[in-house]
């Protein structure tokens, strides 16, 4: 029985893993930027890079409806240190994405 209990409870997990990975790899949102766009913008702000790569034109499509608030309230959490994202890089993308949010400053 208790074999029995440890292989269902395994079995669970690993269901459990398979149907929640797509939606926190595509479905989460962070500050209106898909975990996904984020993903795409990581190069152009990544930690202890130098020099940085340009930002990609997927990357500027992703930060197209960025809440540049939301980024600000989060520059000083580890949510963006999570994906090894440099706050200081992050709020320079507008600018050079040459997006509306460019004219905001925490």
């Amino acid at each position: 029985m208790e074999s029995y209990t440890k292989l269902a409870i395994v079995a669970i997990v690993l269901v459990a893993t398979l149907v929640t990975e797509p939606m926190a790899t595509n479905g989460l949102v962070i500050c209106g930027v898909t975990t996904d766009g984020l993903k795409t913008c990581q190069p152009s702000v990544a930690k202890n890079v130098d020099p940085l790569p340009p930002p990609t034109a997927e990357c500027c499509t992703a930060l197209g409806n960025a809440d540049m608030p939301c980024f600000c309230k989060l520059k000083d959490s580890s949510m963006l240190g999570f994906y090894d994202i440099d706050p200081k890089h992050a709020m320079e993308l507008p600018v050079k994405c040459k997006l509306p949010q460019a004219s905001f400053h925490c």
